[in-house]
């Protein structure tokens, strides 16, 4: 079976089939999602915490991504890949390019997940000429938390409503070809289904996403930091981990 394209996601979102998507790490995980149908695999820096056992991901670098992406890319064959692009590595746009394009060379990701707030959402359009497709991440960046007050809902309060909105639409408008929201409020999501085009996948954002992600030890129920609240404990009373696994493919599928 081909490697799912960009094309499929957006059928996918036209029809109204959820999106699912899942992170991997390893070569073994990878290949387990790979083969029991995941349409996206996302190689997060979310490893700082989950394989590193660090308190955030602030740490992760890019030699880390580059190790754990080949591993994800090598064993996988009909996953859309998309991988994270550590912090370190946007502390200014020409290290951001040249740290992206060698992953890209190094590693056969389909697309590069960054996460982008109102400083740095003007980093797209180089990325975009630099013709490197793009996920913007939006709400929660854990990037950028510095306290834990800052786990929380983004988007209840008109400001913030009014922020996320306007640079998601700006992130569609400089060239991302996929919006990942995480911890952000239903009216949000709404809004921005009404309006954009691009592929919406959620974390903690309902399920009005056009899909959603999970952390895959979050669904093991074994995360180092201790699960979100807003992860559904109902997958952890199913005893198999397959069986876990499909009930949450299916769910998704389903959500939208």
């Amino acid at each position: 079976m081909p490697r799912i394209s960009l094309k499929k996601l957006h059928a996918l979102k036209s029809s109204k089939v959820g999106i699912t998507a899942i992170t991997a790490y390893d070569a073994s995980f990878a290949k387990f999602f790979d083969n029991c149908g995941v349409d996206i695999i996302l190689i997060g820096d979310s490893l700082g915490e989950v394989i590193k056992g660090e308190k955030n991901t602030h740490k992760v670098t890019l030699d880390e991504m580059i190790y754990h992406t080949s591993a994800v890319c090598r064993s996988t064959k009909s996953s859309y890949l998309i991988a994270d692009i550590p912090k370190e590595s946007c502390k200014s746009i020409n290290r951001l390019i040249r740290d992206a394009k060698k992953l890209f060379r190094v590693c056969k990701i389909n697309m590069l997940k960054i996460e982008v707030n109102s400083k740095n959402i003007h980093y797209l359009s180089k990325l975009h000429d630099e013709k490197i497709p793009v996920c913007c991440h939006l709400g929660l960046t854990p990037q950028y938390v510095t306290s834990r007050k800052n786990f929380r809902k983004y988007g209840k309060y008109p400001s913030e409503r009014t922020e996320i909105i306007k640079n998601a639409c700006l992130a569609e408008k400089l060239g991302a070809k996929i919006l990942l929201l995480e911890c952000v409020s239903d009216e949000v999501v709404n809004r921005l289904k009404a309006i954009m085009k691009i592929p919406i996948i959620g974390i903690g954002s309902g399920k009005s996403c056009d899909g959603q992600i999970i952390v895959c030890y979050d669904l093991l129920g074994i995360s180092y930091n201790q699960a979100p609240s807003f992860l559904d404990k109902k997958y952890l009373l199913i005893s198999s981990f397959h069986a876990r696994l499909k009930k949450y493919i299916s769910n998704v599928k389903k959500f939208t």
